[in-house]
């Protein structure tokens, strides 16, 4: 199943490289993070979640990774600097090959069950020493572990004082709470957690501070106040959700 697996994902690679850029070419929406522009987005999610037009055909990132997309292009020069020690959680790889091009040496790649990345690593138990850390990036990936405090925990503790991180997760709830059953269930062949283990609501922010961390929350409208052009961007839509963008409090002296 596994070999399976592996040519759905070079097939599929293939697709978005060749023939998306010619089947959905136009100009009606841009997508930030490869720089192209299509014809439209492409949906995504099912039942109550879908979203017809999330994905970008060429480089497949979605909503939330182009608002991110955003924040950090305006951010750049500010948070990102030369062989800084920054940590990128089940890293997306449009924002891989970029945060690398702007690091380079210390940039490192983890995820829990991936082979393509360079740490193999539970978030709620990092293998770094404390304060050792001035950046991580993990999106989208407190909804699918456990125990997602211990993980916030995790990201504190590793980070050195002053040190940043963006921890963005799927709000679709009014209040946070533990799902019953997972929002997606894995089949038998395939060992990675069962997704969606909990359902964030505007408490989120919460969980963040109690954890320790200073927070800023940034909506779409924060990132880009023309309607327009959040739509041309593909950044419009209820599911795109937030930049959840955090501290870690600077040494007292």
């Amino acid at each position: 199943m596994q070999f399976f697996k592996s040519l759905e994902v070079s097939l599929r690679n293939w697709r978005n490289q060749v023939i998306s850029p010619i089947k959905y070419r136009g100009d009606a929406v841009h997508c930030p993070v490869c720089d192209h522009s299509f014809s439209h987005f492409l949906p995504a999610g099912t039942g109550d979640r879908a979203r017809p037009g999330a994905v970008c055909p060429l480089c497949r990132s979605r909503e939330r990774d182009r608002l991110s997309w955003l924040f950090l292009q305006k951010r750049e020069n500010e948070l990102l600097q030369k062989h800084m020690q920054f940590l990128h959680v089940a890293p997306e790889p449009r924002l891989s090959e970029f945060f690398f091009s702007a690091i380079g040496e210390g940039y490192i790649t983890a995820d829990l069950m991936r082979k393509d990345v360079m740490v193999r690593m539970d978030v709620q138990d990092m293998l770094y020493p404390n304060e050792t850390m001035d950046a991580i990036y993990c999106n989208h990936v407190f909804q699918d572990v456990p125990d997602d405090r211990k993980a916030i925990a995790e990201c504190f503790r590793v980070l050195r004082p002053g040190g940043w991180a963006v921890v963005n997760v799927p709000l679709f709830a009014e209040a946070t709470s533990e799902a019953n059953t997972p929002g997606n269930v894995r089949p038998t062949w395939d060992k990675r957690p069962d997704e969606h283990v909990r359902n964030y609501g505007p408490d989120y922010q919460q969980r963040l501070e109690d954890a320790g961390f200073l927070t800023e929350v940034f909506a779409p409208e924060d990132l880009e106040p023309d309607a327009e052009k959040r739509k041309h961007l593909g950044i419009d839509g209820p599911r795109t959700g937030y930049v959840h963008f955090v501290r870690k409090p600077p040494a007292s002296t």
